[in-house]
């Protein structure tokens, strides 16, 4: 083999090399009680249960929806909703509750929350990306929305106001039975 053929060999390796922390699997643990899907969608069918503060790999990413694999001696694998994962290892440290306000707080000053400042979010329409960049924090307008509740009273009058009339509706069957 020529000198560059060698060359070329080791040059691929070192690239390989410094990616392969890169291609390694992101791990995660579960915020709560979880039902594994068999596929990224509500109505998909079951594949299992897993318990809150269960370590997982991550396998891939789909829109809002994960697909894991628990650490367990019995690995289950499945689809999950994108907040139900902590990324990162560890089970989610309970704190007093000054701290847990104060963490509170630091998400609505933010938008952040824990040591490392992640944010997760599953999906934003009308924003573009500058927006999102630039927003800032309006406790007053979260405050000023107070004023547009209505209770259950008011909700009525209004909708005879208008002539709407109150209807019967069955459920939907459940697709299961």
């Amino acid at each position: 083999m020529s000198r560059s053929g060698h060359s070329l060999i080791w040059l691929t390796m070192l690239c390989g090399l410094q990616t392969a922390p890169a291609l390694a699997a992101e791990r995660g643990t579960l915020r709560q009680d979880t039902v594994l899907m068999s596929a990224p969608y509500r109505d998909a069918t079951t594949a299992g249960d897993l318990k809150q503060n269960t370590t997982v790999t991550i396998q891939e990413r789909r829109g809002a929806w994960l697909r894991v694999r628990s650490d367990a001696k019995d690995a289950k694998d499945g689809w999950v909703r994108l907040h139900l994962v902590r990324i990162g290892e560890g089970a989610e440290k309970k704190t007093a509750t000054g701290e847990s306000l104060g963490m509170l707080w630091s998400v609505g000053q933010t938008g952040r929350s824990g040591a490392q400042g992640v944010v997760a979010t599953t999906g934003i329409r009308g924003f573009d990306a500058e927006a999102l960049r630039t927003a800032k924090p309006n406790p007053q307008a979260v405050q000023s929305m107070d004023g547009f509740s209505a209770n259950s009273d008011s909700a009525t009058a209004h909708a005879r106001s208008v002539g709407l009339k109150a209807q019967q509706v069955e459920f939907l069957p459940n697709p299961t039975e």
